[in-house]
């Protein structure tokens, strides 16, 4: 019965059951989502430590709000916040003080510049509670509560609804995807979690628009969907890989449109990338990505930004005045620069040039040269070299350079049947 999570509807919901409309039962959903979610929310203070002859020296520099993520004591916050600095202070809701771990033996938190997100770890021996993530899309005019530590004030509690989402060309980040919500944001709420009220996170406030330095009704946190992405990409990899299509686009005014609104038209290919081995040319327009309507560049950025490398992504684009659909995988551009030198030395050594299916990752033989080394036929399918099984080009190169560029058998499906094949 007390599943909506606007005002109005709940009261309504209250009153046609036959129960009198209880303001306390309303007040419920605010005190119970705070209370799941307080424990989760950490202060963090960030310290400039210089090395002295008799010890260090710390200068603190800023405060912000951290959300811890998982139990191993992985916590994300703003890289705004934490690169003001080089030794952090972490304090949990009850008041439990922790110092930031080097996380990779080295440095004390990783970041993505490009999103505005960082990660520390703790010592969670403790067992301090991990924030559970909201499975199910933010909607706009649902009701949210962030909690931080604005000017210092641990833990405090603000409420508003979301206003929009997928807000992009705000000028905060380079990927930009932010919901907007007018919950009261001030300094150092940087990095606290934006939940629902069911206590699940949403997002991690993030920015706020404002003229004089305070909260002034517009605030911006990154989705949960973003920040979770973002984290597994910084622990197991220490970056974030990113897909790279290889065009480069630009906004232009839509002529004709009887409100300003502008079209995204691809500027210029790069040779060999993605891109132009799809088809895509200079001047074709995107329409959509993935489905979703292209109204701006930051909103292209922040879709391809947001899908993993390995993946694939649908552009619909219009050319002379045709509607045309594409399947481009999405490649890290250092990858793909290492897999096109990789396609090459595969030629040079046994004749054969290969291609993936963006849809299935299935390796195809494309070419056969005259002298080729292996007694193959374009259109055969590569399921292994050297007995390791194929899926992808980039695990085809690896494993072709992993054997020193010499494979000794190779195993193709042509027709469905399979064949294992030796060098000549």
């Amino acid at each position: 019965m007390f599943k909506k999570y606007f005002f109005l509807p709940v009261l309504f919901a209250l009153c046609t059951s036959g129960l009198k409309a209880d303001p306390e039962a309303f007040n419920q959903y605010f005190i119970q989502a705070a209370r799941k979610a307080m424990p989760s929310v950490v202060n963090i203070i960030v310290y400039n430590r210089k090395t002295e002859k008799d010890g260090y020296i710390y200068r603190k520099m800023a405060e912000a709000t951290g959300t811890i993520i998982n139990s191993d004591g992985f916590l994300v916050t703003n890289y705004h916040v934490v690169s003001k600095g080089n030794y952090y202070q972490v304090v949990t809701y009850n008041g439990r003080k922790y110092e930031a771990m080097p996380i990779d033996g080295e440095n004390f938190f990783l970041a993505d510049i490009k999103t505005d997100l960082a990660l520390l770890k703790i010592d969670n021996s403790a067992g301090n509670v991990p924030l559970k993530v909201s499975t199910e899309p933010i909607r706009e005019g649902e009701w949210v509560i962030a909690i931080g530590n604005p000017y210092g004030l641990n833990q405090s509690i603000t409420s508003g609804i979301v206003s929009s989402t997928g807000r992009d060309n705000m000028g905060f980040a380079d990927i930009e995807d932010f919901i907007q919500s007018d919950v009261s944001t001030n300094p150092g709420s940087s990095g606290g979690p934006l939940i629902n009220l069911k206590g699940e996170m949403v997002g991690i406030n993030t920015a706020i628009r404002t003229v004089s330095g305070g909260y002034q009704g517009i605030s911006f946190a990154i989705p949960s969907r973003m920040v979770n992405y973002v984290a597994e990409e910084l622990k197991r990899y220490g970056r974030v890989r990113r897909g790279w299509i290889g065009f480069f686009a630009r906004e232009k005014p839509q002529i004709g449109s009887k409100e300003p609104s502008v079209i995204v038209e691809i500027s210029s290919i790069i040779k060999n990338s993605p891109a132009d081995r799809g088809g895509l040319l200079e001047g074709d327009i995107i329409q959509e990505a993935d489905g979703l309507p292209i109204t701006s560049l930051g909103r292209l950025v922040a879709i391809i930004g947001g899908k993993p490398v390995g993946s694939s992504i649908n552009l619909r684009v219009a050319r002379d005045g045709h509607i045309r659909d594409y399947v481009l995988p999405l490649r890290e551009k250092e990858v793909s620069k290492i897999m096109r030198d990789g396609v090459q030395d595969l030629f040079v050594a046994y004749g054969i040039e290969v291609d993936e299916n963006v849809a299935s990752h299935n390796i195809i033989i494309s070419y056969v040269a005259p002298q080729s080394a292996f007694d193959v036929a374009s259109g055969d399918r590569i399921i292994s070299i050297n007995g390791q099984a194929i899926n992808g080009l980039d695990e085809l190169i690896r494993i072709f350079y992993n054997f020193g560029k010499v494979i000794e058998k190779m195993e193709v499906s042509r027709e469905n049947v399979i064949f294992e094949i030796l060098p000549k």
